[in-house]
């Protein structure tokens, strides 16, 4: 929920009776001035009519908000997402009980008692770069033009390197050698963190796979050029994708991958 110019979070005091009650299940998110702030799972009419605010998917205001806000609505989505989807104990199927101002879920059954917290997965996105070019990928469902830096979740037992090697090959056939750690993102869509990484092609030969409709070579050149025809869609500035073509980008060009 935003406030009224879109470009903060909006904060519901909670004065009236029936709102105070809507606190016995809410989840504690920080202190912000010494006052603590909750999140609170609700209907947009309950809240709504509280203050001139509305709400708004978050990939849709992500990139207008700062970073304190952002990560206030990362981590409320994600931890409000693992509670709606974590109602029954994984060990024994009954009901479990919600702990820890939210941060904990323990199991109804006193013979039981099995405890579980938030779980983030991990999953791994890479800007694979060859002779000043870099693989960028569609996927099937996308639109036409849409590309964006290969990415897939890390599986039991890999490490993160391994887990770039696996998914590139996956994805597009290409091999690659060296890989470097760059930046993470939460990407809480739903309970996510997106860890990435700079990895050098030992070829430029591309077979794709299941996941792939197609994946190509771009030089900063290509991408301005196709760009410019709208022959190339790439991903939304608040996204780690982004982040990584646009510095590979800025390093060969001097220049910023503009909107």
């Amino acid at each position: 929920e935003l406030t009224a110019d879109h470009r903060a979070l909006a904060r519901a005091p909670m004065t009236e009776p029936e709102e105070a009650d809507a606190l016995a299940g809410a989840s504690l998110i920080g202190l912000e001035d010494g006052r603590p702030i909750f999140a609170i799972t609700s209907s947009a009419e309950r809240i709504g009519a509280i203050g001139e605010h509305r709400f708004i998917d978050l990939r849709t205001i992500a990139a207008s908000l700062d970073a304190h806000e952002a990560g206030l609505a990362a981590y409320a989505r994600a931890l409000l997402h693992w509670q709606a989807r974590n109602r029954f104990c994984a060990r024994c199927g009954q009901p479990v009980a919600l702990r820890a101002a939210g941060h904990r879920a323990t199991c109804s059954a006193t013979a039981c008692s099995e405890v579980s917290f938030p779980r983030t997965d991990a999953a791994v996105i890479v800007l694979v770069e060859h002779e000043g070019r870099a693989l960028l990928g569609r996927q099937t469902a996308w639109g036409a033009g849409r590309f964006s830096t290969l990415a897939g979740f890390v599986e039991p037992g890999e490490t993160l390197e391994d887990s770039v090697r696996r998914e590139v090959f996956e994805e597009s056939g290409v091999r690659i050698g060296a890989v470097s750690y760059q930046a993470s993102q939460p990407w809480p869509f739903p309970a996510s963190l997106m860890i990435g990484f700079r990895a050098e092609a030992r070829s430029d030969a591309i077979e794709t796979g299941v996941e792939l409709a197609e994946a190509r070579w771009f030089s900063p050149a290509d991408i301005d050029r196709e760009r410019a025809l709208g022959t190339l869609r790439i991903s939304p500035m608040q996204s780690i994708s982004r982040w990584l073509l646009g510095s590979w980008y800025r390093e060969r060009t001097a220049r910023e991958l503009a909107d």
